[in-house]
């Protein structure tokens, strides 16, 4: 092949190369701005809400004079006290109820111990009486032998008739001794009920005790509920009353808001509630920090919709197109967002 033939195709080759550069190139920018103008097509969300976090109302569970009170925008703990009321009364039922536990609970020792005497008595008494029982039957025994005896002895002309009448009436004491034995005997067996009544009386003493401990512990829970509790930490952000008014149980005394974990509702057409998904990032501003950029966090989409943002105009080719509510986390650690603020959300690719 002789040079100008090697430099014919040299000069072929080159120029493919060209092209396959030229074509290359064109392809990726096209690419890129069709991706540009498909992102420019395809907006992030936005739309606008309000500042809000979570609030309680605190109230006590027994009507009273309010004593304390925390004052208004104090920082407050889960169970730290906010507020007390005027308790002279409730602690003075609180050691009235628990004398009567006491007393009560003296009662039912004392009952306790009477039934382990009586016991004791009943059974000594059974045992004594039965001894007496075995020996008047013994002593009968030994005067029906005696008389028996004496009568053959009579019958043979070999006593004189008062040794048969002497032998005849001590066989009748010592059975008239042993009839009183036995009904001693049956006396002290019947004793044995006396057992069971003071057995019963000490069971009312025990169901006395208990309800004198669940007086005592409703005084100290009335006298524990005088105290108000934070249901939650936060601020206190307003005040219903005022020292030395009274109230009712369940009245509002103050709302507690956790002003360090803010959050913003905003609602979003159908259209685009496509775009947006649970956990997605989120930027939040507000007028008063117009340079500053909140970051937040999609938590929660309604699952129905709610009212209409757009209603058809003809009702075979258009439809409504309903709103759904998007609730967005947004941390506020240093206190700048203010519950009530307009807020501007960004979802989607303009939040990125």
């Amino acid at each position: 092949m002789d040079a100008l033939a090697k430099i014919k195709i040299k000069k072929a080759f080159g120029l493919l190369l060209l092209v396959v550069l030229i074509g290359g190139s064109l392809l990726i920018f096209n690419n890129y701005f069709y991706t540009r103008q498909v992102a420019r097509e395809q907006p992030g969300v936005t739309a606008t809400g309000t500042i809000e976090a979570t609030k309680v109302m605190a109230s006590f569970k027994i009507p009273g004079k309010l004593k304390t009170l925390i004052t208004e925008g104090s920082q407050v703990e889960l169970g730290q006290e906010i507020a007390s009321l005027e308790s002279q009364e409730i602690s003075s039922e609180v050691l009235t109820a628990q004398g009567a536990y006491e007393a009560a609970v003296n009662q039912s020792r004392q009952a306790r111990e009477a039934v382990s005497l009586t016991s004791q008595q009943v059974e000594t008494t059974i045992t004594q009486t039965r001894a007496k029982v075995e020996q008047a039957e013994i002593g009968v025994l030994d005067a029906r032998q005696t008389l028996d005896r004496i009568t053959e002895l009579y019958n043979s002309g070999a006593v004189a008739r008062k040794s048969l009448d002497d032998a005849t009436n001590a066989h009748a004491l010592a059975s008239k001794k042993l009839e009183e034995a036995r009904a001693g005997l049956e006396q002290a067996l019947a004793a044995r009920q006396n057992v069971q009544v003071a057995q019963s009386q000490y069971q009312v003493t025990q169901g006395q005790v208990k309800q004198a401990g669940g007086a005592v512990q409703k005084a100290e829970a009335y006298l524990d509920n005088t105290r108000l509790m934070a249901p939650m930490a936060g601020f206190i952000t307003q005040k219903y009353l005022q020292p030395g008014e009274m109230l009712n149980a369940g009245t509002p005394v103050c709302e507690i808001s956790n002003l360090a974990h803010t959050f913003v509702h905003v609602y979003i057409s159908e259209d685009k509630i496509g775009r947006v998904q649970l956990n997605q990032e989120a930027e939040i501003t507000v007028v008063s920090f117009p340079d500053q950029v909140f970051r937040g966090q999609v938590v929660l989409i309604s699952d129905a919709g709610e009212f209409a943002v757009k209603k058809a105009v003809n009702e075979q080719h258009e439809h409504d197109l309903r709103s759904f509510k998007v609730k967005i986390d947004v941390p506020n650690p240093d206190l700048k967002l203010k519950i009530g603020m307009t807020a501007r959300v960004k979802l989607g690719e303009e939040a990125k």
